[in-house]
């Protein structure tokens, strides 16, 4: 009897339907949109996309604004700091909007990727994405240059006034045996400013490089250059030398001149007698062409 009991017990056990999985909710809800709901939910994402991609156009037009500045007379420091605050506010206006879209992305995902026409406005919309991006990048890069080509500027020109002293000094200490320590130390002490000059003269080039606009203002640069690495040369030259031979070392540099001259004015003499002759022979032929009466034309040896 209690076995008979048991196997009835057990036999009923299996025949009870084993608990339903709980149903997905999202699956549930979007199982449960009428076509009118479907409709406007697609309504409300496509607007939310073209929203999005208002947004980024609107950082693109702005990013790209041309900046009309004139470099000729130097960039002050207040122009370079404030271009330098316009891009960091730029470039966080896009982390803050990329942040925020794909945040609504991941949220619609599955609802976008349901419907073609969503899914191309969202692949539209990370391309234009891209493209701000490359833009921004473009012209942070550019403002970059800019202020290092003010930084190298207000640099470079700082060092005019100090190579005039630099060498002022040191020919005064050349002029004394017992100074050549001190000299010695003026030299040492100007290499390191060339150096220093250097890079800087480096750093002002690429940045013209990369804006053509800051050209003008290189030229100015490059000028100042080449007089201070002059300079620096004749600094680095000096020493002691009695009287007699630097009276010597004079008159053999106003003679070098000389003869420097002299081969110029040489050549210049040449090339008018050569100019006067091709002259000469041109009124020749016109000349005996017009004796001709125009009937034919001498040839031109």
């Amino acid at each position: 009897m209690m076995w008979l009991l048991a196997t009835t017990v057990a036999a009923q056990a299996q025949d009870v339907p084993a608990p339903a999985s709980a149903p997905d909710p999202s699956a549930a809800e979007a199982q449960a949109l009428t076509p009118a709901e479907a409709a406007e939910l697609k309504l409300e994402i496509e607007a939310r996309l073209n929203q999005f991609a208002d947004d980024f156009n609107d950082l693109y037009l702005v990013n790209n604004m041309k900046l009309s500045f004139d470099a000729s007379g130097g960039i002050p420091e207040s122009m370079a700091a404030t271009l330098s605050e316009r891009m960091k506010r730029l470039n966080a206006s896009f982390n803050y909007l990329d942040i925020k879209w794909n945040t609504y992305y991941q949220a619609q995902q599955l609802d976008i990727a349901a419907d073609d026409d969503l899914m191309e406005k969202a692949t539209a919309l990370e391309i234009l994405k891209q493209r701000v991006k490359d833009s921004l990048d473009v012209q942070t890069r550019a403002v970059e240059a800019i202020t290092q080509f003010a930084e190298a500027d207000r640099f470079i020109i700082s060092q005019v006034s100090v190579y005039k002293r630099l060498y002022s000094k040191a020919f005064r200490l050349s002029l004394v045996q017992k100074l050549a320590p001190r000299l010695e130390k003026v030299k040492a002490r100007e290499q390191t400013v060339f150096t220093q000059l250097q890079t800087y003269y480096d750093q002002a080039k690429a940045a013209s490089s990369t804006v053509p606009a800051l050209a003008p203002r290189m030229k100015v640069l490059d000028d100042q250059f080449v007089v201070m690495k002059s300079v620096s040369e004749k600094v680095q030259q000096l020493e002691y030398k009695p009287f007699v031979q630097r009276v010597k070392d004079y008159v053999l540099g106003l003679a070098g001149v000389a003869i420097i001259l002299m081969f110029l004015n040489s050549l210049v003499s040449r090339f008018k007698a050569y100019q006067a002759k091709l002259a000469n022979a041109k009124k020749l032929e016109e000349m005996m062409n017009k004796n001709n009466g125009g009937g034919s034309v001498y040839p031109t040896i």
